[in-house]
């Protein structure tokens, strides 16, 4: 049976990589991206931008791949909510950054998430496990803490593609998970749509990242998406 889930995405294209199919199952969902913020103009560019060959010096980056969000949502029939944390690659002196530092980010994220739940209309969460790169740990991590201070029901999502790239850290964050007390339970009752096309859709929406991602976004496609339920401690 189809549900309203809110999915909380790293960035602004982690939802169509790992979860559009869910979405897309479970129409009118909501994606949440936690690192939609960043400089409204970025000089110099930073060398995962310029490696894009997609933007100019100075350009609004974050704004072009906001509206790519939006239309990758369009695509599974979800909404959107950016919300203002910078990415990672922003977060120094060169781009002027003043915000929380990366230690802070967990604790400063939850309580964001927490004050919104009475704003988003959704039947359950989902929360990304947190593989590799530092901005997945740091939604990773609000998520719990988020998890910890809600009572609804909370699923967890593993990424793709660095699921399958990066496999001895997707299995290290599920050992700490379980040190925690944190347990990942199957439900059957989860829905998924069988569309290999419309998730290659969603996720070509994302133009800027195209050249970046490559092969990556052809692993991401074709490798089953897989959320549990998390029962917490």
């Amino acid at each position: 049976m189809a549900r309203i889930y809110n999915v909380i995405s790293p960035h602004l294209d982690d939802a169509a990589l790992s979860c559009s199919l869910f979405l897309a199952a479970n129409p009118h969902s909501q994606i949440t991206t936690i690192f939609a913020g960043g400089p409204p103009s970025v000089r110099p560019l930073t060398p995962w931008d310029r490696a894009a060959g997609y933007f100019v010096e100075g350009g609004d980056v974050i704004g072009v791949r906001r509206g790519e969000d939006i239309s990758a949502a369009a695509v599974v029939n979800a909404s959107t909510l950016h919300l203002t944390y910078w990415d990672r690659q922003y977060r120094n002196e060169r781009y002027n950054y003043r915000g929380f530092t990366d230690d802070e980010l967990p604790s400063v994220i939850a309580s964001d998430l927490v004050s919104r739940v009475d704003q988003i209309s959704a039947d359950a969460w989902v929360i990304p496990l947190g593989i590799s790169h530092p901005d997945h740990r740091i939604a990773a991590d609000a998520g719990l803490i988020f998890a910890a201070r809600h009572s609804g029901d909370i699923y967890l999502y593993e990424e793709l593609p660095y699921a399958v790239e990066y496999h001895a850290d997707a299995a290290d964050r599920k050992r700490s998970l379980a040190q925690r007390g944190f347990v990942l339970e199957e439900d059957s009752m989860l829905e998924f749509l069988h569309d290999g096309a419309l998730k290659a859709a969603a996720i070509r929406c994302h133009s800027s990242q195209r050249r970046s991602l490559r092969r990556r976004a052809k692993v991401a496609a074709r490798t089953p998406e897989r959320i549990w339920r998390l029962i917490r401690p």
